[in-house]
Protein backbone atom coordinates (compact mmCIF):
# COMPACT_ATOMS: atom_id res chain seq x y z
CA UNK A 1 0.00 0.00 0.00
CA UNK A 2 1.46 3.52 -0.89
CA UNK A 3 2.70 5.50 2.29
CA UNK A 4 0.07 7.69 1.27
CA UNK A 5 -2.85 5.95 2.12
CA UNK A 6 -1.73 4.32 4.79
CA UNK A 7 -1.98 5.62 8.59
CA UNK A 8 0.49 8.16 9.90
CA UNK A 9 0.24 5.69 13.18
CA UNK A 10 0.70 2.37 11.47
CA UNK A 11 3.57 0.35 13.58
CA UNK A 12 5.03 -3.07 12.81
CA UNK A 13 3.71 -4.67 15.95
CA UNK A 14 -0.50 -4.68 17.08
CA UNK A 15 -1.54 -1.98 19.51
CA UNK A 16 -3.62 -2.27 21.84
CA UNK A 17 -3.79 1.57 23.12
CA UNK A 18 -2.52 4.41 21.61
CA UNK A 19 -2.34 8.09 23.29
CA UNK A 20 -2.21 11.86 22.55
CA UNK A 21 0.26 14.01 24.61
CA UNK A 22 -1.00 17.43 24.62
CA UNK A 23 2.53 18.30 26.09
CA UNK A 24 2.90 22.27 25.28
CA UNK A 25 3.43 23.25 28.75
CA UNK A 26 6.72 20.68 29.29
CA UNK A 27 7.44 20.41 25.85
CA UNK A 28 7.08 23.23 23.66
CA UNK A 29 7.90 25.46 26.50
CA UNK A 30 10.19 23.94 28.60
CA UNK A 31 12.30 26.47 28.94
CA UNK A 32 9.27 28.95 30.13
CA UNK A 33 8.63 30.10 33.85
CA UNK A 34 6.00 28.01 35.64
CA UNK A 35 3.44 30.94 35.55
CA UNK A 36 3.52 31.10 32.04
CA UNK A 37 3.62 27.46 32.03
CA UNK A 38 0.54 27.10 34.20
CA UNK A 39 -1.13 29.50 31.89
CA UNK A 40 -0.34 28.18 28.76
CA UNK A 41 -1.55 24.25 30.21
CA UNK A 42 -5.24 25.82 31.68
CA UNK A 43 -5.64 27.22 27.75
CA UNK A 44 -4.31 24.79 25.88
CA UNK A 45 -5.16 21.53 28.23
CA UNK A 46 -8.33 20.45 26.07
CA UNK A 47 -6.63 20.49 22.32
CA UNK A 48 -5.43 17.57 21.17
CA UNK A 49 -6.19 15.69 17.58
CA UNK A 50 -3.63 14.09 17.47
CA UNK A 51 -4.40 10.67 18.42
CA UNK A 52 -3.98 7.53 17.29
CA UNK A 53 -7.50 6.10 16.99
CA UNK A 54 -6.70 2.83 15.10
CA UNK A 55 -5.62 1.60 17.87
CA UNK A 56 -7.96 -0.34 20.02
CA UNK A 57 -7.99 2.15 22.63
CA UNK A 58 -7.62 5.70 22.48
CA UNK A 59 -7.05 8.03 25.48
CA UNK A 60 -5.29 11.78 26.13
CA UNK A 61 -2.54 11.55 28.35
CA UNK A 62 -3.52 14.17 30.86
CA UNK A 63 -1.63 15.53 34.45
CA UNK A 64 -4.64 15.43 36.37
CA UNK A 65 -8.40 14.72 35.64
CA UNK A 66 -10.96 18.07 35.47
CA UNK A 67 -14.16 18.74 34.65
CA UNK A 68 -13.52 20.98 31.70
CA UNK A 69 -11.25 17.89 30.43
CA UNK A 70 -13.78 15.57 30.88
CA UNK A 71 -16.51 17.69 29.16
CA UNK A 72 -14.24 18.01 25.75
CA UNK A 73 -13.55 14.17 25.91
CA UNK A 74 -16.90 13.59 26.05
CA UNK A 75 -17.87 15.79 23.21
CA UNK A 76 -14.75 14.65 21.18
CA UNK A 77 -16.00 10.88 21.55
CA UNK A 78 -19.50 11.98 19.81
CA UNK A 79 -17.79 13.20 17.31
CA UNK A 80 -15.52 10.37 16.38
CA UNK A 81 -17.73 7.45 17.08
CA UNK A 82 -15.23 5.93 19.49
CA UNK A 83 -14.45 6.63 22.96
CA UNK A 84 -11.19 8.60 23.93
CA UNK A 85 -10.89 8.63 27.27
CA UNK A 86 -8.67 11.40 29.37
CA UNK A 87 -5.67 9.09 31.25
CA UNK A 88 -3.01 9.57 33.22
CA UNK A 89 0.44 8.21 33.89
CA UNK A 90 -0.33 5.62 36.55
CA UNK A 91 -3.76 4.91 34.99
CA UNK A 92 -1.79 4.35 31.68
CA UNK A 93 0.38 2.03 33.50
CA UNK A 94 -1.98 0.32 34.94
CA UNK A 95 -4.28 -0.27 31.39
CA UNK A 96 -0.83 -1.68 30.09
CA UNK A 97 -0.91 -4.16 33.24
CA UNK A 98 -4.01 -5.47 31.63
CA UNK A 99 -2.06 -6.17 28.61
CA UNK A 100 1.51 -7.71 28.87
CA UNK A 101 3.53 -7.68 26.22
CA UNK A 102 1.95 -4.88 24.31
CA UNK A 103 3.54 -1.53 24.20
CA UNK A 104 1.02 1.29 23.94
CA UNK A 105 1.91 4.32 21.05
CA UNK A 106 2.18 7.57 22.33
CA UNK A 107 2.29 10.45 20.03
CA UNK A 108 3.00 13.68 21.85
CA UNK A 109 2.57 17.33 20.90
CA UNK A 110 6.69 17.89 20.34
CA UNK A 111 8.64 14.90 21.22
CA UNK A 112 11.41 16.93 23.28
CA UNK A 113 13.81 14.23 25.53
CA UNK A 114 12.24 15.16 28.38
CA UNK A 115 8.90 13.83 26.31
CA UNK A 116 10.95 10.86 25.32
CA UNK A 117 12.42 9.78 28.71
CA UNK A 118 8.90 10.01 30.32
CA UNK A 119 7.02 7.86 27.78
CA UNK A 120 9.90 5.28 27.15
CA UNK A 121 11.58 5.15 30.25
CA UNK A 122 8.69 5.87 32.88
CA UNK A 123 5.98 4.97 30.99
CA UNK A 124 7.55 1.72 28.89
CA UNK A 125 5.96 2.68 25.47
CA UNK A 126 6.82 4.06 21.86
CA UNK A 127 6.85 7.49 21.29
CA UNK A 128 5.70 8.77 17.69
CA UNK A 129 7.52 12.15 16.34
CA UNK A 130 10.87 13.20 15.57
CA UNK A 131 13.77 11.89 17.26
CA UNK A 132 14.41 14.44 20.40
CA UNK A 133 17.84 14.89 18.89
CA UNK A 134 16.68 16.39 16.24
CA UNK A 135 13.75 18.65 17.88
CA UNK A 136 16.11 19.98 20.00
CA UNK A 137 17.93 21.61 17.55
CA UNK A 138 15.27 22.76 15.49
CA UNK A 139 12.85 23.73 17.99
CA UNK A 140 15.85 26.46 19.44
CA UNK A 141 15.24 29.39 17.60
CA UNK A 142 19.14 30.52 18.09
CA UNK A 143 20.18 26.56 17.40
CA UNK A 144 17.57 26.45 14.16
CA UNK A 145 19.28 29.93 13.34
CA UNK A 146 23.11 28.72 13.47
CA UNK A 147 22.03 25.04 11.66
CA UNK A 148 20.62 27.13 8.80
CA UNK A 149 23.57 29.27 8.76
CA UNK A 150 26.00 26.20 8.65
CA UNK A 151 24.02 24.43 5.78
CA UNK A 152 23.82 27.43 3.71
CA UNK A 153 20.94 25.80 1.51
CA UNK A 154 19.88 27.54 -1.63
CA UNK A 155 17.10 30.13 -2.10
CA UNK A 156 16.54 30.57 1.75
CA UNK A 157 18.73 32.27 4.47
CA UNK A 158 18.18 33.51 7.76
CA UNK A 159 17.71 37.48 8.41
CA UNK A 160 19.75 39.73 9.47
CA UNK A 161 20.56 39.02 13.25
CA UNK A 162 22.05 38.93 16.21
CA UNK A 163 22.10 36.10 19.87
CA UNK A 164 22.19 37.64 23.12
CA UNK A 165 21.99 36.94 26.40
CA UNK A 166 19.17 38.12 28.18
CA UNK A 167 21.69 40.10 30.60
CA UNK A 168 22.53 42.88 27.72
CA UNK A 169 19.32 42.17 25.64
CA UNK A 170 18.80 46.23 25.65
CA UNK A 171 22.47 47.09 25.05
CA UNK A 172 23.29 44.71 22.24
CA UNK A 173 19.26 45.47 20.70
CA UNK A 174 19.91 49.07 20.85
CA UNK A 175 23.72 48.19 18.81
CA UNK A 176 21.71 45.92 15.96
CA UNK A 177 19.30 48.82 15.51
CA UNK A 178 22.41 51.31 14.87
CA UNK A 179 24.03 48.81 12.51
CA UNK A 180 20.66 48.07 10.84
CA UNK A 181 19.36 52.26 10.38
CA UNK A 182 23.02 52.80 8.48
CA UNK A 183 22.88 49.32 5.85
CA UNK A 184 19.36 51.00 5.32
CA UNK A 185 20.68 54.49 4.76
CA UNK A 186 23.61 53.11 2.94
CA UNK A 187 21.08 51.48 0.54
CA UNK A 188 19.27 54.76 0.01
CA UNK A 189 16.03 53.60 1.65
CA UNK A 190 15.95 55.71 4.52
CA UNK A 191 12.00 54.68 4.55
CA UNK A 192 12.57 51.74 5.55
CA UNK A 193 10.67 50.65 8.57
CA UNK A 194 12.97 50.29 11.58
CA UNK A 195 12.41 47.21 13.82
CA UNK A 196 13.66 44.45 15.32
CA UNK A 197 12.30 40.77 16.63
CA UNK A 198 13.16 39.87 19.99
CA UNK A 199 12.50 36.21 20.49
CA UNK A 200 13.85 33.68 23.52
CA UNK A 201 15.68 30.62 22.13
CA UNK A 202 12.85 28.44 23.53
CA UNK A 203 10.09 30.56 23.00
CA UNK A 204 7.03 29.41 21.14
CA UNK A 205 3.19 30.01 19.97
CA UNK A 206 3.81 33.80 20.71
CA UNK A 207 5.25 33.44 23.70
CA UNK A 208 7.92 34.55 24.50
CA UNK A 209 8.68 37.44 22.09
CA UNK A 210 8.54 41.16 21.84
CA UNK A 211 8.45 42.78 18.19
CA UNK A 212 9.92 46.46 18.85
CA UNK A 213 9.32 48.87 15.85
CA UNK A 214 9.11 52.90 15.16
CA UNK A 215 5.81 54.44 12.99
CA UNK A 216 4.69 57.92 13.13
CA UNK A 217 7.81 59.11 15.58
CA UNK A 218 6.51 56.65 17.86
CA UNK A 219 8.25 53.31 19.05
CA UNK A 220 6.29 50.51 19.15
CA UNK A 221 5.68 47.44 21.07
CA UNK A 222 3.85 44.45 20.69
CA UNK A 223 4.20 41.80 23.45
CA UNK A 224 3.72 37.85 22.66
CA UNK A 225 1.93 38.77 19.34
CA UNK A 226 -1.21 40.88 21.54
CA UNK A 227 -1.16 44.16 18.99
CA UNK A 228 -4.29 45.01 20.73
CA UNK A 229 -2.78 45.96 23.94
CA UNK A 230 0.22 47.78 21.98
CA UNK A 231 2.64 50.02 24.31
CA UNK A 232 4.13 52.91 23.06
CA UNK A 233 7.42 54.72 23.66
CA UNK A 234 8.95 57.92 22.74
CA UNK A 235 12.69 56.71 23.03
CA UNK A 236 14.46 53.58 21.82
CA UNK A 237 16.06 52.51 25.31
CA UNK A 238 12.59 52.97 27.32
CA UNK A 239 10.98 49.97 25.03
CA UNK A 240 14.09 48.22 24.95
CA UNK A 241 14.29 47.92 28.72
CA UNK A 242 10.62 47.36 29.04
CA UNK A 243 11.11 44.43 26.21
CA UNK A 244 13.40 43.12 28.23
CA UNK A 245 11.71 43.02 31.30
CA UNK A 246 8.95 41.21 29.60
CA UNK A 247 11.12 38.12 28.52
CA UNK A 248 12.95 37.85 31.48
CA UNK A 249 9.55 37.63 33.02
CA UNK A 250 8.36 34.54 30.48
CA UNK A 251 11.40 32.82 30.88
CA UNK A 252 13.80 30.20 33.00
CA UNK A 253 17.42 31.84 32.67
CA UNK A 254 18.92 29.01 34.62
CA UNK A 255 17.58 26.67 31.25
CA UNK A 256 17.85 29.14 28.16
CA UNK A 257 19.15 32.51 28.78
CA UNK A 258 19.70 33.97 25.09
CA UNK A 259 17.57 36.10 23.07
CA UNK A 260 17.41 35.90 19.39
CA UNK A 261 17.69 39.48 18.07
CA UNK A 262 16.54 39.71 13.85
CA UNK A 263 16.04 42.61 12.01
CA UNK A 264 12.31 43.93 11.61
CA UNK A 265 11.33 43.08 7.70
CA UNK A 266 9.05 44.71 5.33
CA UNK A 267 7.19 40.97 4.00
CA UNK A 268 5.18 40.23 1.53
CA UNK A 269 3.69 36.87 3.39
CA UNK A 270 4.46 34.68 5.72
CA UNK A 271 3.51 31.55 4.74
CA UNK A 272 4.21 27.98 6.54
CA UNK A 273 5.21 24.50 5.30
CA UNK A 274 4.24 21.20 7.22
CA UNK A 275 5.61 17.65 6.08
CA UNK A 276 5.14 14.44 7.33
CA UNK A 277 7.86 12.29 7.22
CA UNK A 278 7.76 8.21 6.99
CA UNK A 279 9.73 5.70 5.71
CA UNK A 280 12.18 7.91 4.16
CA UNK A 281 9.97 10.16 2.32
CA UNK A 282 9.11 13.49 2.83
CA UNK A 283 5.35 14.41 1.72
CA UNK A 284 5.10 17.93 1.97
CA UNK A 285 1.28 19.55 2.95
CA UNK A 286 1.90 22.66 0.56
CA UNK A 287 2.03 26.16 1.95
CA UNK A 288 -0.31 27.11 4.83
CA UNK A 289 -1.53 30.48 5.54
CA UNK A 290 -0.16 32.46 8.52
CA UNK A 291 -3.26 34.53 10.12
CA UNK A 292 -1.78 37.89 11.63
CA UNK A 293 -3.45 40.79 13.32
CA UNK A 294 -3.01 44.17 11.96
CA UNK A 295 0.70 45.60 13.61
CA UNK A 296 1.41 42.23 14.59
CA UNK A 297 3.53 39.55 13.27
CA UNK A 298 2.95 36.80 15.61
CA UNK A 299 0.59 34.09 13.87
CA UNK A 300 -2.78 33.83 15.83
CA UNK A 301 -4.16 31.36 13.30
CA UNK A 302 -3.97 28.94 10.70
CA UNK A 303 -5.66 27.99 7.35
CA UNK A 304 -5.42 26.22 3.76
CA UNK A 305 -3.06 28.80 1.97
CA UNK A 306 -5.10 31.41 -0.18
CA UNK A 307 -3.07 33.85 -1.77
CA UNK A 308 -4.41 37.31 -1.25
CA UNK A 309 -3.32 38.86 -5.16
CA UNK A 310 -1.78 37.75 -8.27
CA UNK A 311 1.59 38.51 -7.08
CA UNK A 312 1.70 36.20 -4.08
CA UNK A 313 -0.65 33.19 -6.67
CA UNK A 314 2.53 33.23 -8.57
CA UNK A 315 4.74 33.51 -6.09
CA UNK A 316 3.10 30.32 -4.20
CA UNK A 317 3.49 28.55 -7.99
CA UNK A 318 7.14 29.54 -8.36
CA UNK A 319 8.50 28.75 -4.67
CA UNK A 320 5.75 26.02 -2.92
CA UNK A 321 8.01 23.20 -4.16
CA UNK A 322 11.17 25.01 -3.55
CA UNK A 323 10.27 25.57 -0.42
CA UNK A 324 9.03 21.52 0.23
CA UNK A 325 12.44 20.58 -1.53
CA UNK A 326 14.81 22.94 0.94
CA UNK A 327 12.96 21.67 4.32
CA UNK A 328 13.72 18.15 3.30
CA UNK A 329 17.21 18.85 2.58
CA UNK A 330 17.14 20.83 5.69
CA UNK A 331 15.83 17.95 7.78
CA UNK A 332 18.10 14.76 5.73
CA UNK A 333 20.77 17.39 6.90
CA UNK A 334 20.11 17.24 10.07
CA UNK A 335 19.43 13.67 10.87
CA UNK A 336 22.61 13.59 9.35
CA UNK A 337 24.06 15.54 11.71
CA UNK A 338 22.27 13.68 14.95
CA UNK A 339 24.05 10.45 13.57
CA UNK A 340 19.87 9.42 12.60
CA UNK A 341 18.63 6.86 9.75
CA UNK A 342 16.55 9.01 8.12
CA UNK A 343 14.25 5.65 7.13
CA UNK A 344 13.87 5.07 11.05
CA UNK A 345 11.49 8.91 11.27
CA UNK A 346 8.14 8.85 11.59
CA UNK A 347 6.77 12.81 12.25
CA UNK A 348 5.39 15.41 11.21
CA UNK A 349 7.16 19.30 10.97
CA UNK A 350 6.75 22.49 10.03
CA UNK A 351 9.02 25.46 8.75
CA UNK A 352 7.59 29.58 8.47
CA UNK A 353 9.33 31.65 5.98
CA UNK A 354 9.30 35.03 5.27
CA UNK A 355 8.73 36.60 1.47
CA UNK A 356 10.03 39.85 1.03
CA UNK A 357 7.97 42.95 -0.11
CA UNK A 358 9.09 44.70 -3.41
CA UNK A 359 11.16 47.81 -0.67
CA UNK A 360 12.49 44.41 0.79
CA UNK A 361 13.87 43.39 -2.47
CA UNK A 362 15.14 46.58 -3.41
CA UNK A 363 17.37 46.16 -0.43
CA UNK A 364 18.83 43.02 -1.36
CA UNK A 365 19.45 44.27 -4.50
CA UNK A 366 20.90 47.55 -3.31
CA UNK A 367 23.40 45.18 -0.35
CA UNK A 368 24.16 42.71 -3.56
CA UNK A 369 22.54 39.90 -2.18
CA UNK A 370 21.40 36.99 -4.01
CA UNK A 371 17.18 37.03 -4.33
CA UNK A 372 16.53 34.60 -1.35
CA UNK A 373 13.17 34.07 0.70
CA UNK A 374 13.76 34.41 4.94
CA UNK A 375 13.18 31.66 7.58
CA UNK A 376 11.25 32.73 10.61
CA UNK A 377 11.27 29.62 12.59
CA UNK A 378 10.97 25.76 12.46
CA UNK A 379 8.20 24.14 14.63
CA UNK A 380 9.33 20.11 14.44
CA UNK A 381 5.94 18.82 15.87
CA UNK A 382 2.36 19.32 15.47
CA UNK A 383 0.92 22.59 14.86
CA UNK A 384 -2.70 24.15 15.39
CA UNK A 385 -2.71 23.63 11.81
CA UNK A 386 -1.74 19.85 11.62
CA UNK A 387 -3.74 18.89 14.58
CA UNK A 388 -7.03 20.66 13.17
CA UNK A 389 -6.60 18.80 10.41
CA UNK A 390 -6.36 15.47 11.99
CA UNK A 391 -9.07 16.47 14.23
CA UNK A 392 -11.40 16.84 11.10
CA UNK A 393 -10.37 13.67 9.77
CA UNK A 394 -11.44 12.31 13.06
CA UNK A 395 -14.83 13.79 13.05
CA UNK A 396 -15.10 12.47 9.83
CA UNK A 397 -14.22 9.10 10.58
CA UNK A 398 -11.38 9.15 7.99
CA UNK A 399 -8.45 7.19 8.38
CA UNK A 400 -5.27 9.15 9.29
CA UNK A 401 -3.57 9.17 6.13
CA UNK A 402 -1.10 11.71 4.13
CA UNK A 403 -3.86 11.57 1.34
CA UNK A 404 -6.59 12.66 4.18
CA UNK A 405 -4.87 15.28 5.29
CA UNK A 406 -4.50 16.86 1.82
CA UNK A 407 -8.35 16.56 1.25
CA UNK A 408 -9.33 18.39 4.33
CA UNK A 409 -6.24 20.98 3.39
CA UNK A 410 -8.28 21.63 -0.49
CA UNK A 411 -11.51 21.16 0.87
CA UNK A 412 -10.82 24.09 3.23
CA UNK A 413 -9.77 24.83 6.72
CA UNK A 414 -9.22 27.59 9.28
CA UNK A 415 -8.31 27.25 12.77
CA UNK A 416 -8.21 29.66 15.37
CA UNK A 417 -6.92 29.29 19.14
CA UNK A 418 -8.19 32.47 20.58
CA UNK A 419 -11.36 34.01 19.39
CA UNK A 420 -12.70 36.30 21.74
CA UNK A 421 -16.63 35.94 22.40
CA UNK A 422 -18.72 38.31 24.56
CA UNK A 423 -18.38 37.69 28.34
CA UNK A 424 -21.97 37.07 28.67
CA UNK A 425 -21.74 33.90 26.70
CA UNK A 426 -20.88 30.46 28.27
CA UNK A 427 -18.65 28.52 26.65
CA UNK A 428 -19.51 25.62 27.44
CA UNK A 429 -23.39 26.29 26.44
CA UNK A 430 -21.54 27.53 23.15
CA UNK A 431 -20.10 24.56 22.85
CA UNK A 432 -22.97 22.46 22.98
CA UNK A 433 -25.02 24.69 20.27
CA UNK A 434 -21.66 24.26 17.57
CA UNK A 435 -22.26 20.70 18.14
CA UNK A 436 -25.92 20.51 17.21
CA UNK A 437 -25.27 23.09 14.27
CA UNK A 438 -22.56 20.67 13.18
CA UNK A 439 -24.38 17.79 13.08
CA UNK A 440 -26.66 19.70 10.40
CA UNK A 441 -23.61 21.36 8.68
CA UNK A 442 -21.56 18.14 7.76
CA UNK A 443 -24.68 16.58 5.54
CA UNK A 444 -22.66 18.90 3.06
CA UNK A 445 -19.07 18.46 4.28
CA UNK A 446 -19.02 21.99 6.34
CA UNK A 447 -17.80 21.70 10.24
CA UNK A 448 -17.06 23.79 13.41
CA UNK A 449 -15.27 21.81 16.00
CA UNK A 450 -14.96 23.49 19.12
CA UNK A 451 -10.81 22.71 20.23
CA UNK A 452 -11.62 24.60 23.59
CA UNK A 453 -14.56 25.67 25.27
CA UNK A 454 -12.79 28.60 27.08
CA UNK A 455 -12.83 32.00 26.76
CA UNK A 456 -11.70 32.74 24.49
CA UNK A 457 -12.75 29.92 22.48
CA UNK A 458 -10.38 27.59 20.38
CA UNK A 459 -12.10 26.53 17.42
CA UNK A 460 -11.94 24.88 13.56
CA UNK A 461 -13.35 25.68 10.96
CA UNK A 462 -13.53 23.19 7.57
CA UNK A 463 -15.36 22.95 4.60
CA UNK A 464 -17.44 26.07 3.63
CA UNK A 465 -14.72 28.08 6.19
CA UNK A 466 -16.67 31.12 5.10
CA UNK A 467 -20.69 29.72 6.02
CA UNK A 468 -18.75 27.92 8.67
CA UNK A 469 -17.92 31.32 10.43
CA UNK A 470 -21.16 33.11 9.31
CA UNK A 471 -23.14 30.39 11.65
CA UNK A 472 -20.85 30.46 14.30
CA UNK A 473 -21.38 34.14 14.66
CA UNK A 474 -25.41 33.47 14.62
CA UNK A 475 -25.18 31.44 17.53
CA UNK A 476 -22.98 33.98 19.67
CA UNK A 477 -25.33 36.67 18.53
CA UNK A 478 -28.02 34.93 20.02
CA UNK A 479 -26.20 33.68 23.34
CA UNK A 480 -24.83 36.69 23.67
CA UNK A 481 -28.42 38.10 23.71
CA UNK A 482 -29.27 35.75 26.70
CA UNK A 483 -31.27 33.51 24.74
CA UNK A 484 -30.91 30.06 26.18
CA UNK A 485 -29.94 26.77 24.53
CA UNK A 486 -33.94 25.97 23.73
CA UNK A 487 -34.30 29.36 22.32
CA UNK A 488 -31.06 29.29 19.89
CA UNK A 489 -32.21 25.61 19.13
CA UNK A 490 -35.91 26.64 18.13
CA UNK A 491 -34.59 29.38 16.31
CA UNK A 492 -32.61 27.44 14.06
Amino acid sequence: MSILNTSLFATSEHRTIGVGFHNVGSGVLRASNETIVRKIEAHYGERCGHIPLDCEKSSVLISVHTADIQAQMAYLSHLFGKEVKAITADELKNELKISPGHRALVVPYVNVPEATKRIEGELGAESWGLPDSMVNILKNKADFYQLADEFSLDGFRTPDYRISNLADLSREALDFLGKTEDLVKKAGLAKYPLGVMLRAAESDGNYGCCLVYEKDDLIIVVVDGDAEHAQYYTNWNEALAVSQKHLAATMNPQREARIVISRFLDMADSPGMSVVIIDGRVESLGWNGQLQKKGSKACIGTSTYRPKNAYLSRLQQEYEDQTAAFFETLLRKTAQKCGIDFASIRGVANIDIMIPSRLEERLQQKRGQKAAHYLAECNPRWTNYTDAIMTIIGVNRKEQTINNMRTVIQEGILTLDKHHVPENVDPASLRELIFKRDEVLKQDGTRIICRMAKNPVGLIFAGDVKKAQQELASIVHLLASKKTVEAVLTFK
